[in-house]
């Protein structure tokens, strides 16, 4: 089942969206898998990302990512937030600098715990020049995937939204699942 992604006329209302759960962690043997979640939409100026992950204390290169192909023939978005405030966007395994992406990072507590993540927008006009053929309107499709990831031997960990194999590419298609724009 496709995962929802809705259609602002103007600026994004994060509380109203869909949330995706990153609760799949298909190479963790121990009990870590920090609850993590992604909410996405499309705007009047651009694509909105909010990325947050509890973790009361997070390694620093504990990351979050979005990987987001919106046809089949353009490479995917690569989005990334760390928890030490690192951010990059980048277009396709080439890693071509996404220029123009504004990143609003966050921590704090609340009845669940202890949080960091991020807001990430991409503006129309990035999409518009690295996407060909694309709009977002209702009905449209795209692929993609979220991921929790840290590579740290102390707390490694690898979690994802639609099921990965984590021995391919990040970007891999067989490691994506479908998201539908609705209005409503």
């Amino acid at each position: 089942m496709a995962f929802k992604v809705r259609l602002f006329p103007g600026a994004p209302d994060f509380e109203t969206l869909h949330v995706a759960k990153l609760t799949c962690f298909p190479l963790e043997t121990r009990d870590y898998r920090p609850y993590s979640q992604v909410r996405i939409c499309f705007a009047a100026d651009g694509l909105h990302l909010q990325l947050l992950s509890f973790e009361s204390k997070p390694l620093p290169n504990s990351r979050m990512e979005a990987v987001l192909q919106f046809t089949g023939g353009d490479p995917p978005i690569l989005l990334s937030l760390q928890a030490d405030g690192a951010c990059s966007a980048a277009v396709g395994s080439a890693s071509e600098p996404l220029e123009g992406v504004s990143v609003h990072l966050f921590e704090g507590e609340d009845l669940q715990g202890v949080y960091w993540g991020g807001n990430i927008i991409v503006p129309t006009c990035l999409l518009n020049r690295y996407v060909s053929g694309f709009s977002a309107r209702p009905g449209v499709t795209f692929r993609g995937n979220f991921y929790k990831t840290c590579e740290n031997s102390r707390r490694p960990h690898y979690g994802c939204f639609f099921p990965a194999d984590f021995s391919l590419s990040r970007e891999d298609p067989r490691n994506f699942g479908e998201f539908v724009v609705i209005d409503y």
